[in-house]
């Protein structure tokens, strides 16, 4: 790997296969070993992997599969683990990277993340529950929910099984954002290699497909009209689509405060209130489908005569 003057931290890990290989593989052990952590490792974990691949090369993101896939199975004693690294931390990684490198904006990734959260909506739909249904997931969130059940009530019990069947879409909806977490991260970090100061590659410039509307239609009008075992599939499809324009509307709104001139510390505000008010979420999403069929953005920056 060829190293830049700028970079730092950057710079020691992209110095070599061995510092980007044994490092990742370090942080991927940890995410197994210690659970509460598992998601801000694993997502640096992806977003390492991307950086590799957009700096250094497919051939050294190849490298750096082998060296980590091997060290995570020693480090943990365990196999599996050079498998599930290469399934669930590098795949993702690298195909994010090949994105990145596709577009100097998102359309490439946006396309990953598109294929990517599809392929992984149809493993938990059909795949895992090997065809059993709703009732596959109901019975894994009982089990899960055993140890609690004098900690919780009755009603919540029910409301939580009510949801049970929508896990598949809600672990790919979960993926969707953290791989864009880690898409935005291994831009960011290969900029900052670069030595540039300011981002070129900004989040407001992120749009998804003009076409993918047309699967908002059919999702809603299926929904409308199947009921029971057939409309499951199409409930949580619709959670996945939903976080796409989630991610649409969050763009839109981040080229709004640019546009404004508003400061960063209002869009912080914005986000501490999503996490509050989950509600908001849905009203993002919306709006992200009203950007892409009225062409907001265009009108926002539209020049006024």
């Amino acid at each position: 790997m060829t190293a830049q003057p700028q970079g730092g931290v950057l710079r020691w890990f992209l110095s070599g296969r061995w510092q980007a290989g044994l490092s990742i593989a370090v942080l991927f052990s940890l995410a197994g070993l210690v659970p509460f952590l598992a998601a801000p490792l694993f997502l640096n974990c992806v977003a390492l992997v991307a950086l590799v691949t957009i700096q250094a090369g497919r051939k050294e993101s190849l490298e750096v599969l082998v060296i980590a896939g091997i060290a995570s199975m020693l480090f943990t004693f365990n196999p599996w683990f050079g498998v599930i690294f290469a399934l669930v931390a590098w795949l993702p990684g690298r195909l994010l990277g090949e994105g990145l490198h596709w577009d100097t904006q998102w359309s490439g990734v946006v396309w990953v993340l598109i294929g990517l959260s599809l392929l992984i909506l149809v493993l938990m739909l059909w795949v895992v529950p090997l065809g059993a249904g709703p009732d596959f997931w109901q019975t894994q969130m009982t089990q899960m929910l055993k140890p609690l059940t004098k900690e919780i009530s009755k009603v919540q019990m029910a409301a939580v099984l009510r949801m049970a069947p929508l896990l598949p879409g809600i672990m790919a909806a979960g993926l969707v954002l953290l791989w864009t977490l880690a898409a935005l991260l291994a831009s960011r970090w290969y900029e900052r290699y670069q030595g540039l100061d300011r981002p070129q590659r900004v989040y407001g410039s992120l749009e998804l497909p003009g076409m993918l509307i047309w699967l908002v239609v059919a999702t809603l009008l299926g929904i409308s009209l199947l009921h029971g075992a057939l409309a499951w599939p199409l409930q949580n499809l619709a959670l996945l689509v939903g976080t796409w324009y989630l991610l649409q509307g969050l763009s839109f709104v981040h080229l709004w405060f640019a546009a404004k001139g508003w400061p960063t510390i209002a869009l912080l505000g914005l986000y501490i209130a999503l996490i509050l008010l989950s509600q908001l979420l849905l009203v993002l999403s919306v709006l992200g489908i009203l950007d892409r069929v009225f062409h907001l953005r265009q009108r926002l920056l539209r020049p006024r005569s």
